[in-house]
């Protein structure tokens, strides 16, 4: 598809910071895996309107597991137990029609299914209502998805241990894959941009101690090729502003 907008530049900061968020999260124990993809294989999977962001030639689809807190509308006070929970998602990154350079999600394994009906259904997010644990030890973080029970399909199903290395300064590619200031959703036949804003990433540097992952050929991804970039991001305290049209 032909873009109707030049593509906005990348800011390790916020560049138009929401002064009235109507959804709140906390992202506690982030964890990115980034993989290389041909940009041809992503573009097919991407609905008319959004064109495949792509860095030195090459678009990236990301593992991405951490720990949700907070989450929940900004008038009301954080639900105990449903504010809270843990989520593994499988990301890519596109270009939407007006320019905005954002977070396209392939799918989104969470353990709340309040939170999982409310994402399907009011935004679009292909959540999925999975069992999720996450441990540690030391620099170490563990994370194990399985057992996706509504929707059952496709089945998949992710485990992955890290350890986690030295505070690093974001390079090119580190800003390209996290730079992204807000995410795009299909809901009711048309796509909405949903912007974001928090604190800028601190980035450390990661190694894979284990990886066995069935959520990134689930949508109908070729299994990634070689070592994925690992990093390890210290908390955000993010905002999403209500969504709009693109």
């Amino acid at each position: 598809m032909n873009q109707l907008s030049q593509p906005k530049a990348l800011s390790p900061t916020c560049p138009e910071p929401i002064k009235h968020g109507w959804l709140r999260n906390d992202w506690l124990e982030l964890s990115f895996l980034h993989w290389p993809y041909d940009p041809e294989t992503i573009q097919a999977l991407l609905p008319e309107g959004l064109t495949v962001d792509l860095h030195d030639g090459q678009a990236w689809v990301s593992l991405v597991p951490f720990q949700m807190r907070r989450a929940g509308p900004t008038w009301l006070p954080p639900i105990p137990y449903v504010s809270n929970f843990s989520e593994t998602n499988v990301r890519t990154y596109v270009i939407d029609s007006a320019g905005n350079r954002a977070v396209w999600f392939l799918s989104l394994d969470c353990v709340r299914l309040l939170v999982v009906a409310f994402a399907r259904w009011t935004i679009g997010f292909p959540y999925f209502w999975a069992d999720m644990d996450v441990q540690f030890a030391g620099r170490r973080r563990r994370y194990i998805t399985t057992k996706r029970r509504w929707p059952r399909t496709p089945a998949a199903s992710t485990t992955i241990s890290i350890d986690v290395g030295d505070q690093i300064k974001a390079n090119d590619l580190d800003l390209f894959l996290t730079a992204r200031w807000g995410t795009v959703a299909a809901s009711l036949g048309r796509l909405w941009f949903h912007a974001v804003d928090h604190e800028p990433w601190t980035l450390h540097d990661a190694a894979i101690v284990e990886l066995s992952d069935t959520a990134m050929t689930a949508p109908g991804l070729p299994s990634p090729v070689g070592a994925p970039l690992v990093r390890w991001a210290q908390p955000v305290h993010a905002r999403f502003a209500r969504p709009v049209r693109v």
